[in-house]
């Protein structure tokens, strides 16, 4: 078969599960994405980029949204018009619909099999407020969200199959779509991410490996999203507590403007002793795997949003784990139990609970031992692709048996 995947970023939550479909023999894929993680390469999986959207010049944010959307799907358009020419045309589309990437697939593949990965639908619930402390907002606030969801509505409403990783990520669908969506979690390579008991983490730049205690952070950047401006209030009060801890923090400081500003804010804000306080940037999975192994505490804080693969892998190492008290991650973990869950906006009650565990880590080797049986047994890889895969092909086998389907 031919198989092509769609993303923004290749390869996203598809890489397992591409490596698999090009493993099977006589299958070609081919994966269009805009950007790309270079130290990510997939055998057999034929790779190509889409050119970016420039910055678009709009007064209104839903404005901006939807000019881009509509720009990147064209851009996203016209390669696959190439690729038609190029004479391949696909039996599956395995998409990600938000950024526009798939808007136009259906005009220019009518024909193939559609495959819908449903990361996240915009509510006015528990995500839309989580920031504003459930205060009501304007109404015009939403907009930019509703653009957004049109990129959902527009794939899943003639889509053949439909994913998402989580029950919490389903939940934010309405009941007539949620009916439709599959939960099936794209899986944690249990056996590269693995706990590596005296691991010392050091890299160019950065050695560690004299530190006696590792508090760690890892994230694609300074987001709040994911409550790096709460972890990094703890810090004052953690460092005093704990004289001997270090902090080493995994993330691009570039990410996003609005975020690198009020990065330079928040430094201003809170000082911290910047021979305990570590910043790596983003690096290779072997660098971040170090970190995650040597940890003592790792940090995970999230709103309520689509869980990213950070908490898995930290657990699938046999992390300690301080993650934040919000809806998708008690999907997850368990307080006391394979984690510990902190109030996501209060940096006292985090610094304390990440210095008490540092004093017990010693104590702690049952709540590792119990985060890493949760990945093997709920998300591990080894199990999570051959069930997405057989998924996929039965429902393909199925869509192309139908008698109308040569008529649609």
């Amino acid at each position: 078969m031919r198989i092509l995947f769609l993303h923004h970023t290749f390869p996203g939550p598809f890489r397992h599960l591409a490596a698999r479909l090009a493993a099977l023999p006589g299958n070609e894929v081919v994966f269009l994405s805009e950007r790309s993680r270079r130290d990510v390469r997939i055998p057999g999986v034929r790779h190509m980029t889409v050119p970016g959207v420039p910055p678009v010049a709009a007064e209104e944010r839903a404005e901006r949204e939807l000019i881009h959307m509509v720009r990147s799907g064209a851009r996203f358009a016209n390669a696959l018009l190439c690729l038609q020419r190029e004479g391949f045309e696909p039996d599956i589309v395995y998409e990600h619909p938000r950024w526009g990437c798939s808007f136009f697939v259906r005009d220019v593949f009518p024909a193939a099999f559609h495959a819908v990965y449903a990361e996240w639908y915009y509510t006015k619930g528990a995500n839309y407020t989580f920031f504003t402390r459930g205060a009501p907002r304007p109404a015009v606030d939403f907009a930019q969200s509703r653009v957004r969801n049109l990129c959902q509505l527009n794939a899943l409403s003639e889509c053949d199959l439909a994913v998402t990783s989580t029950l919490w990520q389903r939940e934010q669908y309405p009941p007539a779509l949620r009916e439709r969506i599959h939960v099936v979690h794209e899986g944690v390579d249990t056996t590269f991410f693995s706990p590596k008991p005296g691991e010392r983490f050091r890299v160019e730049g950065c050695d560690l490996s004299a530190a006696r205690e590792l508090v760690t952070f890892s994230g694609r950047g300074l987001e709040p999203f994911r409550g790096f401006p709460q972890f990094y209030r703890s810090l004052p009060a953690l460092l005093a507590a704990r004289p001997e801890c270090h902090v080493l923090i995994m993330a691009s400081e570039r990410q996003g403007g609005d975020e690198t500003l009020s990065f330079e804010r928040l430094r201003q804000e809170v000082p911290v002793d910047p021979r305990r306080v570590h910043f790596v940037g983003f690096r290779p999975y072997e660098e971040y795997r170090m970190l995650l192994r040597a940890s003592t505490v790792h940090v995970y804080f999230t709103a309520p949003f689509a869980l990213s693969a950070g908490l898995f892998e930290s657990m699938s190492c046999g992390c300690l784990l301080v993650s934040s008290d919000t809806e998708p991650v008690r999907e997850v973990v368990s307080h006391g139990i394979n984690g510990f869950l902190c109030d996501f906006w209060d940096s006292d009650q985090l610094a304390v609970m990440t210095a008490e565990l540092l004093a017990r880590s010693a104590a702690m080797a049952p709540v590792r031992a119990a985060a890493r049986r949760r990945i093997l047994t709920a998300y591990d890889l080894r199990t999570q692709i051959p069930l997405h895969t057989e998924l996929l092909l039965d429902a393909y086998d199925q869509w192309e048996r139908r008698p109308s389907r040569v008529d649609e």
